[in-house]
């Protein structure tokens, strides 16, 4: 495996990431901005308030988007596992 490779491999990697976490991350950063400018308004200066329905919403969104994040990690998993198949030429049965 050369440098190319390397870099490919890792860069695939950082997409496989952001695919992952950007709906979480999105979502969960839109609603601390309204939470936090309708803390403002109302002038709430609860902190728990916005930790709590945090903590809901990012687990409803992984909740929802579970199945797309196995399949995308599934299908990462095999290709790497066929690329290193490929560079040592062993034989390796992964069930589908």
């Amino acid at each position: 495996m050369g440098i190319e490779e390397a870099v490919g491999v890792s860069y695939e990697a950082l997409i496989v990431i952001i695919k992952i976490t950007f709906p979480t991350l999105l979502i969960t950063t839109a609603l601390g901005m309204l939470l936090t400018l309708f803390q403002s308004v109302t002038q709430i200066n609860e902190s728990t308030l916005q930790q709590d329905l945090k903590i809901f919403v990012t687990l409803a969104i992984l909740f929802v988007t579970g199945p797309a994040i196995y399949l995308s990690l599934h299908d990462y998993t095999h290709l790497i596992f066929e690329r290193i198949d490929s560079i040592h030429g062993m034989e390796i049965r992964l069930p589908r």
